[in-house]
């Protein structure tokens, strides 16, 4: 390929390096994707704080975990659930009497790097059943029995939205020892030092994993668990050095433009090409992975990869007795893939870069470019980090949503158990590192801010009751917890915060801000439905080199750039809009058969939409301030908003709002189109039959009157 100290591949590894830069693989690049997966992972699993009878705590793996992909380069969320009821052991001492414990076992045709599970009862004493020895091993498809409203393994694949972004889940069981095969890579002779001996303990505390994965050739592989070590993979990994990441995202452009097209089927996945990284990073002196030796470095790992398809074996990282080529790399394939690597070594360098194909590398190397930031600013590369943006930013938005969602669902809309829970997340945040800290704290913000509400709702309700000092205390302390929670969201509260105000008389002041949420906040703004509870807007117009670079660039984005649903709860009803306290009836009359609890737990709340509300509340406003042209203005954008958005979700919350803002004006033939459509969107549980009740009724006694 090329010799390790000449001028030409040492300036060519230059700049390389510096392309990959600038096309979405800088340190910054992988440091804000590892912040979306650590934002993703903690909202995901805080639920378990909230949400009685979760048993799975999700995390996210593979190469998005790792921080290794990007712009080109299409890989799936490969999300793991590992179950906090089963303990799988490898010695019978370790078995607990509340759980369901499985131990370890092997016999002679079981493969190296898989186990066998035997499932053993504890007797009311504590200890292990005799009976429960040579008891028939378990079946690794016994998933969908234990986790029916859960995804199940080992493999379950889905769609996302962005380009079809594809999920595969898969579920496993926490191991609470290294099996006895795996303790050779702590007792390892590492001559350079790596993984450093930090990593090693957290390795040994972090443990495995069993997955319900046979091994091909197993004549009992239903019944063989494959050991996975997938949280010290991603831990060492993640410690990669800058150009050591390089390498291995080359790698997989290599595979995706050398060897991929040839093969049907993926025959060789890019965990090879980790498994290499790992066995080198290993090998060699850490002073060789400098930006200079990036192609040699590279030429070393394809070498390797060489030699071991020519051999068949590949030693697993972590038991090397695992061939993890074993009936996967064989025959013709075996073959054809020999044939490619080796041309791949004798080719010249520059010309197996030229064409590489993912984010356009090979053809950026071609041109003359005097420096970086031309490449930075060239049209060949902003459609894919836009895209590839707005994947990571996407994916932690939404289970931020979805944490929020549980959050108003499970948490008791009282004072006193939202306290509770403040203090929970209060106690998290001591201990939690710091980039946990900040999605703690957006929780915290949110919680706050549903106390504020929930003070003012309480205190609204037993007025009559309550001393003047009580009502000044309690204002007081509303006052605080919602200027702290104003900034869950760009928008949600500050909106509640107006409909508050125009309740309370204070129109001026709402108008005001209503005005500035409108001018600043929703201004450039794209759409994208989750489900039917809730809804997300991202503001298209954010800086992408400062969401590249700031460290806390997801916080930002939650707070300035993304606006939740505004959402109302029965324990809010007494500070909740007369139209939007309708909504809240929606399911009376609707037969009970169409509601699954599961699913549709939200039609007892008002939800609507953040632009739709922003333009209600300013009729609301311009209602009791009596100025007309403003009024009609806002009814105007109402019915803007229903034409121009396609996937605003509750479409009968907005068209019902729109025909209750046009009866108020009298408009009833126009009101009337609004509530049939509403029904003909959602037929039985839509509040928009009350409306047509009001109506009719007001038309009943208009006939009468005359």
């Amino acid at each position: 390929m090329y010799q390790q100290g000449t001028e030409d591949t040492r300036a060519l590894s230059k700049r390389v390096s510096s392309i990959l830069d600038v096309v979405g693989y800088s340190q910054e690049d992988r440091n804000r994707r590892l912040r979306c997966v650590t934002g993703w992972e903690f909202f995901c699993n805080i639920g378990n704080l909230f949400k009685p009878g979760r048993i799975l705590k999700k995390y996210m793996f593979g190469s998005r975990g790792e921080g290794s992909t990007g712009p080109g380069l299409v890989s799936d969320q490969d999300i793991l659930g590992e179950s906090d009821k089963i303990r799988v052991v490898t010695d019978i001492s370790d078995c607990q009497p509340d759980k369901l414990n499985c131990l370890m076992v092997y016999d002679e045709g079981t493969h190296p790097g898989y186990v066998k599970l035997q499932m053993v009862d504890i007797l009311p004493d504590g200890t292990p059943d005799p009976k429960s020895f040579g008891r028939t091993v378990i079946s690794n498809k016994f998933f969908p029995s234990i986790f029916p409203d859960e995804f199940s393994g080992p493999a379950v694949s889905t769609k996302h939205k962005i380009e079809e972004l594809s999920r595969d889940y898969v579920t496993v069981l926490r191991c609470e020892r290294w099996p006895n095969e795996a303790q050779e890579w702590f007792q390892r002779h590492r001559r350079h030092g790596w993984p450093k001996s930090h990593d090693v303990e957290k390795a040994r505390r972090d443990c495995c994993f069993a997955t319900g994965v046979g091994h091909p050739q197993s004549d009992a592989k239903n019944f063989e668990w494959r050991l996975s070590f997938s949280f010290t993979e991603r831990a060492i990994t993640r410690s990669f050095d800058d150009t050591a990441m390089k390498v291995y995202i080359l790698l997989k452009m290599i595979k995706v433009t050398y060897i991929k097209p040839f093969f049907r089927g993926d025959v060789f996945p890019s965990y090879y090409c980790k498994a290499c990284m790992l066995w080198m990073k290993e090998k060699t002196p850490p002073e060789l992975w400098r930006t200079e030796n990036l192609l040699y470095c590279l030429h070393l790992c394809i070498r390797q990869l060489y030699e071991w398809v020519n051999n068949g074996c590949c030693p697993d990282y972590f038991i090397v007795t695992n061939n993890i080529y074993d009936r996967k790399i064989y025959g013709p394939a075996k073959t054809k893939l020999s044939k490619i690597l080796g041309k791949l070594l004798s080719k010249d360098c520059r010309k197996m870069l030229f064409k590489l194909k993912c984010c356009n590398l090979g053809q950026l190397l071609q041109q003359d470019f005097s420096n970086v930031d031309i490449i930075r600013n060239s049209k060949l590369i902003d459609r894919n980090v836009t895209l590839e943006i707005l994947v990571d930013y996407q994916t932690y938005i939404e289970e931020a949503a979805k944490c929020r969602i549980e959050m108003l669902r499970y948490i008791p809309q009282n004072i006193t158990n939202l306290t509770s829970c403040i203090r929970q997340i209060k106690h998290y945040m001591q201990d939690a590192p710091p980039t946990l800290r900040i999605d703690a704290h957006h929780v915290l913000l949110s919680l706050l801010s549903r106390a504020g509400f929930c003070i003012v709702s309480e205190c609204k309700e037993n007025i009559q009751s309550l001393s003047q000092e009580d009502v000044d205390y309690r204002k007081t302390l509303a006052t605080k917890c919602l200027s702290l929670g104003i900034n869950t969201d760009a928008t949600s509260v500050r909106l509640k915060l107006c409909a508050l105000g125009t309740m309370f008389g204070n129109y001026n002041f709402t108008e005001t801000r209503l005005q500035e949420i409108g001018d600043h906040r929703m201004r450039y703004i794209y759409s994208c439905k989750t489900n039917n509870s809730y809804t997300l807007k991202c503001n298209m117009a954010f800086n992408l080199n400062k969401f590249k670079t700031e460290k806390d660039s997801t916080n930002d984005l939650l707070q300035n750039q993304t606006s939740f649903s505004v959402i109302y709860l029965p324990s809010e009803i007494s500070i909740t809009p007369t139209a939007l306290k309708i909504e809240m009836y929606r399911s009376v009359c609707a037969p009970p058969a169409l509601r699954d609890e599961e699913k549709h737990f939200w039609y007892d709340w008002a939800v609507v939409d953040s632009l739709m509300c922003l333009h209600f509340f300013q009729y609301l406003n311009f209602l009791m301030l009596k100025i007309e042209s403003h009024k009609m203005a806002s009814v105007e954008k109402m019915v803007q908003v229903i034409r121009t958005e396609p996937y605003i979700p509750n479409r009968e919350t907005e068209l019902n709002l729109l025909g209750y803002c046009l009866m108020r004006e009298s408009q009833v033939k126009n009101a009337f189109i609004c509530f049939k459509k509403s029904m003909t969107t959602c037929p039985h549980h839509n509040a928009a039959k009350f409306h047509l009740g009001i109506m009719f009724q007001k038309f009943h006694v208009a006939r009468l009157g005359r």
